[in-house]
């Protein structure tokens, strides 16, 4: 019973062992073959001493006890060397069998060298016949052993937890078959344990047994938490290797869309440019943009701005070729890499398929919403070789195509040279502001009635140290585009309300000064604040100040421009909408928005004395404008004839080179200065007319 429960303590020790050996890593397999050959010989040798203490017949005087011991070495080098077969990765079926023929002749050859040393004490009927019996027993038991374990045992299931079982047994079999297949009778009786003659083989055979049990038991107990720890340590190594790759997929791709972002783009780009195996084959890169989309964020909501961007790649994606690749740049901002390209037109041909696919419109809650894309295009070799030139001049191309109101651009060599101007002229901007480079003119606004300068429009000049004066129109744009229009705005309004005080000043009357605020800076948080603390420094009445705003800045946001026009009208300040006639021009705005005056476009009154057609809408204008008891100014007059029609019209006031241009502040000071004094003269001289006694003065 002893040696029974030992071998299918051995059994199952070998079969964990030979296990995890297939499972090692090579840098482990040396240990772990040596350590589990050691205590698997030990073991056996054990065991097979207890099965021979059974017979007792042995004379321990005649015990050759170095063949004894030599046979604990046989088993552990025989053992070694089926631990050796198994080692490394799941076994064949051949490897299989080799193992099965290490582990038999191993169990043999120890059992038979223990055997030897027992000096006379021999089998009836020789060793032979038991020998080839044993091996044969053997080989059989380990080889259904082994493919029990390997073959049946690791499935999850009934069958698996079955088949390890079977194993088990079946090697336990094979460690018990070999004493019996040449022992018969033996016994280890434990009925009077210690005593009578038998009384110092029983204290052996337990010590042997309880050492083979402890020394097996440890070693099962050493590869079961040993499984357990690499079970666990190759879970973490799992978990580390998802997370590892979930933080590569984060690093390379777009959060929102799921498509390969600047990094992952560039890098393919890369490849792509460096490949060898193209011959005759081009690479064109085309930078998409949506025109306007941060207005459709505002309105419609980031959620359905972040819908449509998604549906954007969608569709954009689904009329790319195999062989191209989508990326986000970031923002609304995307770029298509168009791979093995025959010719410049295969790229035209993949652009327009996009432009077509984006000119449906996308339905967002209930609405349909139009995008308008921009498309810039560079290929590779013509456009450049490097990754980043490719990537800079299809950006140059796409700002060019924004500037031409959508479409697709192909890179042309003269676009960098713009763009290298617009790069010197933003840091230009910034220096002149920072070095007082800007100053304003003045044109006056006259009276309709009595040809008197009543207001006059500020209006911003550059004075550049190398190009001289610039006008608005050249730098406005790009101020608001780098958003330097707020400090710019900023500086335009305190100058307008400094020079406003000082000719107050200086000619004891009021003069109204209009400024024009672009859109950027009327819905800009802070400027009732600015105008406000503009107006408090000079000291200045807010009825000096008149601002002006086209008529697109006012209805971007109707509600927020409601409030702060009662804010500005709270205050004092004038309001006046310019341009007009050339937006919205709508009836219900003016009834709605606190507003004072109506410019009327220049492109109304240029052939006003030769059009009905713009007669009958500067008459309509100036009627509209009355009967919600706004004035009217008009806008562009350069002739006589076009100042006799705006008169003849009833129009207010008007405005335009016939007076004069845009007067720097000292010249238009000197106007005021002009105006002033020839009012003084004619108090005079209405002073001095006799008069009958109790008139008054007209």
């Amino acid at each position: 019973m002893l040696a029974a429960v030992i071998a299918l303590v051995a059994s199952q020790t070998t079969l964990d062992v030979t296990t995890r050996l297939s499972a090692s890593s090579r840098r482990r397999v040396l240990c772990r073959t040596v350590s589990g050959a050691l205590a698997l010989g030990a073991g056996l040798w054990c065991l097979d001493l207890v099965g021979l203490l059974a017979l007792g017949t042995q004379s321990w005087a005649e015990t050759d006890f170095t063949i004894l011991f030599a046979a604990l070495a046989v088993a552990v080098l025989d053992l070694m060397g089926m631990l050796a077969v198994f080692a490394g990765s799941e076994p064949s079926t051949s490897r299989i069998l080799a193992g099965s023929t290490a582990a038999a002749a191993g169990i043999s050859a120890t059992y038979w060298t223990t055997v030897a040393a027992l000096g006379p004490a021999r089998p009836a009927g020789g060793i032979v016949r038991p020998l080839i019996l044993s091996l044969t027993l053997a080989f059989a038991a380990f080889t259904s052993a082994f493919w029990l374990r390997y073959r049946v045992g690791p499935k999850p299931s009934w069958t698996g937890l079955a088949g390890k079982a079977a194993a088990g047994l079946l090697g336990a079999a094979a460690l018990l078959l070999m004493p019996l297949s040449a022992w018969q009778g033996g016994t280890l009786g434990f009925g009077s344990f210690g005593q009578g003659p038998d009384g110092g083989r029983q204290l052996l055979g337990a010590a042997l047994g309880a050492a083979g049990f402890a020394i097996l038991a440890i070693t099962r107990i050493a590869v079961f938490y040993e499984r357990r720890l690499a079970d666990r340590t190759a879970q973490c190594a799992r978990e580390l290797e998802e997370v590892h790759t979930r933080l590569q997929y984060l690093a390379t791709h777009d959060s929102l869309t799921g498509l390969p972002n600047w990094l992952l783009f560039k890098e393919r780009l890369a490849q792509a440019v460096t490949d060898t195996g193209r011959p005759e084959r081009a690479i064109a890169v085309a930078v998409l943009d949506l025109d306007h989309f941060s207005s459709l964020n505002h309105s419609l909501g980031h959620g359905a701005g972040d819908w449509l961007l998604s549906e954007v790649a969608r569709r954009v994606g689904s009329v790319l070729r195999p062989g191209d690749l989508l990326a986000r740049l970031g923002s609304d901002e995307f770029v298509v890499l168009i791979d093995s390209l025959a010719a410049r037109v295969d790229a035209e041909t993949v652009t327009r398929n996009i432009l077509a696919e984006l000119r449906e419109p996308f339905s967002i809650n209930g609405a349909d919403v139009s995008v308008r894309p921009s498309i810039g295009v560079s290929v590779w070799p013509d456009d450049g070789r490097r990754v980043d030139d490719l990537l800079a001049h299809a950006e140059v191309a796409m700002a060019l195509a924004k500037e031409r109101g959508g479409e697709v651009q192909f890179f042309q060599r003269g676009m960098t040279d713009s763009m290298h101007e617009r790069l010197a002229l933003e840091n230009d901007l910034r220096r002149g502001l920072a070095a007082g480079e800007f100053e304003l003119s003045f044109q006056p606004v006259m009276s309709a009635k009595t040809g008197r300068i009543i207001t006059a429009e500020a209006l911003l000049r550059w004075r550049h140290p190398l190009r001289g004066v610039i006008g608005p129109s050249s730098f406005i744009p790009l101020a608001e585009e780098t958003g330097l229009m707020i400090p710019l705005g900023e500086w335009v309004i305190r100058e307008a309300c400094r020079y406003a005080a000082a000719w107050q000043l200086d000619h004891g009357s009021q003069i109204r000064l209009a400024v024009n605020l672009s859109a950027t800076q009327f819905r800009h948080q802070n400027l009732v604040e600015v105008i406000r603390s503009a107006l408090a420094a000079e000291d200045l009445d807010a009825r000096c100040l008149e601002i002006e705003l086209t008529e697109s800045a006012v209805m971007t946001n109707p509600e927020e421009s409601v409030g702060v026009l009662k804010q500005l009208r709270k205050m004092g300040v004038t309001v006046a909408v310019d341009d007009f006639g050339t937006g919205y021009s709508s009836l219900s705005y003016l009834r709605r928005f606190p507003i004072d005056k109506l410019k009327i476009d220049r492109s109304f009154v240029r052939d006003l004395a030769t059009s009905r057609t713009d007669e009958s809408i500067v008459r309509a204008i100036i009627s509209l404008a009355h009967s919600v008891g706004l004035q009217v100014v008009a806008e562009g007059v350069e002739t006589e004839e076009q100042l006799r029609c705006v008169r003849a019209l009833g129009c207010d006031h008007w405005q335009g080179y016939y007076c004069c241009e845009p007067q720097p502040a000292e010249v238009f000071g000197a106007m005021l200065h002009d105006q002033a004094g020839a009012r003084a003269a004619v108090g005079e001289r209405l002073a001095r007319v006799p008069r009958a006694a109790g008139a008054t003065l007209p």
